[in-house]
């Protein structure tokens, strides 16, 4: 990504492009004031079918992001949901959903070097300014929730580089997580993909939050005065492209308190891109990307550590 400059080419020519057809800039307007209505959306902007023609009255039309381009780095997805926000940070990329200001997903590599890094962990959440400010979530929005702020792009492969670390805290990074969820389970996979990537050489993630049909996305917010929806379930996908042995996995999580081991979450990445409707490593070898993105075995990827709840 912007880390060293070493990802940026890609990713600048596909934002300039965006600007060009004038698509890329928001133009007022305001989030639904009446939270009664704003609660009992069931809004599916990560499914294909969900007919949206435009994302929110005031926020200009679709075709904000309806494509990531085959050029861009291989780690961001293609399809799925046309009006996310695109935003670059030191070390991932995401795409953000102004209507229930959460990320639509969030996307990164991480390499065997970086997985190693020693940077002490931040803990300074903060709202991000690439977002305009009647969209921006602040760190207090969660207070009383009874919800975590859940990292997308984990913290812990952030500690390669100060400004990686401190970036991964913008609020534009966070979904509401159970506190087992994001304590336990989901750490438990983070921890498991810095192991992954030490082991290949580097990893490529993408994760995000899943609103299911037919269910109410409630409001995270209890003085209604903003809304944050509370996804249902997480998915995330991780690719190794070594050469010779590519492999890929998909992992959904209920956003719920109970037991969810790496064996009961693991799915194929087909899977996901059913559920979701990304295109997830588009610019692979369409036989590479076909043969993996249909796995499902996790054993492929070797043992993996039980780690320390009490670290």
């Amino acid at each position: 990504m912007s880390r060293n400059n070493k990802k940026t080419t890609g990713l600048g020519v596909l934002v300039a492009a965006l600007l060009a057809l004038g698509g890329y800039w928001l133009k007022g307007g305001q989030h639904d004031k009446d939270t009664g209505k704003a609660e009992q959306k069931t809004v599916q902007q990560a499914m294909p079918d969900s007919g949206r023609a435009s994302h929110e009255e005031g926020i200009g039309k679709s075709e904000l992001y309806s494509q990531v381009s085959a050029t861009a780095p291989l780690e961001l997805p293609q399809g799925g949901a046309s009006h996310g926000v695109l935003v670059e940070h030191t070390g991932y990329t995401l795409s953000y959903d102004t209507l229930n200001h959460n990320p639509f997903w969030v996307a990164w590599q991480l390499t065997r070097q970086e997985s190693k890094g020693r940077v002490g962990r931040g803990d300074e959440f903060k709202e991000d300014p690439s977002i305009p400010a009647r969209h921006a979530v602040r760190p207090s929005t969660y207070s009383g929730s009874g919800y975590s702020r859940g990292h997308m792009c984990p913290a812990g492969d952030q500690k390669w580089s100060r400004e990686a670390m401190d970036d991964s805290f913008y609020m534009t990074n966070m979904c509401p997580q159970t506190f087992e969820l994001n304590k336990l389970w989901w750490d438990w996979l983070e921890r498991a993909e810095r192991q992954w990537a030490a082991e290949e050489g580097s990893v490529y993630i993408v994760c995000g939050p899943i609103y299911e049909k037919n269910r109410q996305v409630k409001n995270l917010n209890k003085k209604k005065s903003f809304f944050v929806g509370i996804p249902h379930k997480f998915f995330k996908v991780i690719l190794s492209t070594r050469q010779g042995s590519e492999k890929a996995l998909g992992f959904i999580y209920r956003n719920d308190a109970s037991e969810q081991l790496l064996e009961d979450a693991v799915c194929s990445v087909d899977e996901i891109e059913r559920i979701t409707g990304y295109d997830f490593f588009a610019p692979l070898d369409d036989a590479i990307e076909n043969r993996i993105e249909a796995n499902d075995d996790l054993q492929q990827w070797g043992s993996v550590a039980q780690p320390q709840w009490d670290e």
